[in-house]
């Protein structure tokens, strides 16, 4: 079976959430012929996924123009960036001549796509892919930010949540990382399933840990991430570190904005940009954290942690994304005093805190493995094929 797949991004490297999710879609569909339409990202085809590569250009003229079709058609703006007229030929011309089977349309950015497929070949099985909800998105970040951006967030989010329900009713079959993404889409009755990112095992050792370190890892560019980060800094850290005068704070990984870097003059923090690996960060802390009270779908922060068994403390927000029994897998801190009531005695070698990292392993194996999300990227992929037949 051919199976294309339209994103917004290049996979590889994967340092965002939703190249982590085109990689899991073609390791899961590796037994089939697989297109991808993307950006092109200047680098060579990535050699480590099999794809038909259909790459598109790009540029400043082309975003800007697709920024002003987005606003005539009051659609969003961040579907807008990428419906170039690059973009629409190369996607006409993918299901005209590579005559693909299903069509994975990645996202609201790429709902443009949706559109043409559904006009050029309205047989055409659309598997609309939106990983996370963008309406619930920008909706949390208008409550979360101040004037006079709030304005400008709450107008996308509405914008988004109406064209998401659009892509849900005419799309096949609508998937989300969480129950409550999908309930965000409104997909019709029947045609709306959720399948979770898997994020990546880490293997853990007690041995390797080298003291009470905290670590907030994944995109530091990611706007949550920088507010919670942010807030972390402000409000808990100091009072952390005066009850634990040894702690250390660690945030790794990649696109640290400029106020991520300057947390780096904090006593006891210290800021790791673009590391090409977080395995040595997992094994050297003793408890991670997901301070982010907005943004929408899963933290891969989250699952990665969970994965190399390390324990982890979220914001209620963060914890809403994940499946029912992850109640029991991380611990919850809403306020500056909770956060340090929580994370004070798991920096020492507590059992309660290895308790929660084992928890936390065994709900990620049972419900984020990547061979469970294969599983259900298979099946999602097989009922859209059949639907139609």
């Amino acid at each position: 079976m051919r199976v294309l797949l339209v994103t917004s991004r290049s996979p590889l490297p994967a340092r965002r959430g939703n190249q982590v999710r085109t990689v899991e879609w073609a390791g899961a569909l590796a037994d089939h012929e697989l297109g991808l339409i993307c950006p092109d990202s200047g680098d060579p085809t990535p050699s480590s996924l099999r794809f038909e590569w259909m790459p598109y250009r790009l540029g400043t003229a082309s975003r800007a123009s697709g920024l002003l079709r987005a606003a005539v058609g009051d659609r969003p703006m961040q579907e807008g960036i990428y419906d170039t007229n690059a973009a629409r030929r190369i996607v006409a011309q993918s299901v005209a001549q590579w005559r693909p089977d299903v069509a994975v349309v990645q996202m609201l950015r790429c709902g443009w796509a949706s559109d043409i497929i559904r006009n050029s070949v309205p047989d055409l099985p659309v598997v609309f892919d939106a990983i996370d909800a963008m309406g619930l998105h920008y909706e949390r970040a208008a409550r979360t930010t101040g004037l006079p951006l709030s304005f400008a967030y709450l107008a996308e989010a509405n914008r988004c949540r109406r064209r998401e329900h659009e892509l849900a009713a005419a799309a096949d079959i609508s998937v989300a990382v969480s129950e409550r993404d999908l309930a965000a889409l409104a997909a019709p009755v029947g045609r709306g399933r959720v399948v979770p990112v898997a994020g990546r095992e880490f293997v853990r050792t007690e041995s390797a840990v080298s003291g009470p370190v905290v670590l907030l890892s994944g995109n530091l560019g990611y706007r949550p991430t920088v507010r919670g980060a942010l807030w972390f800094a402000r409000e808990v850290w100091p009072r952390l570190r005066a009850a634990a005068p040894d702690a250390r704070w660690v945030l790794a990984g990649a696109r640290p904005t400029a106020e991520i870097r300057r947390l780096d003059r904090i006593s006891g923090v210290e800021v790791c940009a673009d590391v090409p690996d977080l395995a040595t960060f997992f094994a050297g802390s003793r408890v991670a954290i997901a301070p982010m009270s907005s943004g929408s779908g899963v933290p891969m922060k989250v699952l990665e942690a969970m994965a190399a068994g390390l324990p982890v403390v979220v914001h209620p927000w963060a914890a809403e994304g994940l499946v029912g029994e992850a109640d029991e897998a991380v611990a919850v801190a809403s306020k500056a005093d909770d956060w340090v009531a929580v994370l004070e005695p798991m920096l020492r070698e507590s059992e309660v805190a290895l308790n929660l990292g084992r928890r936390g392993y065994e709900v990620w194996r049972k419900f984020y493995h990547p061979e469970r999300v294969a599983e259900q990227i298979r099946a999602v992929v097989l009922e859209a094929a059949a639907a139609r037949r």
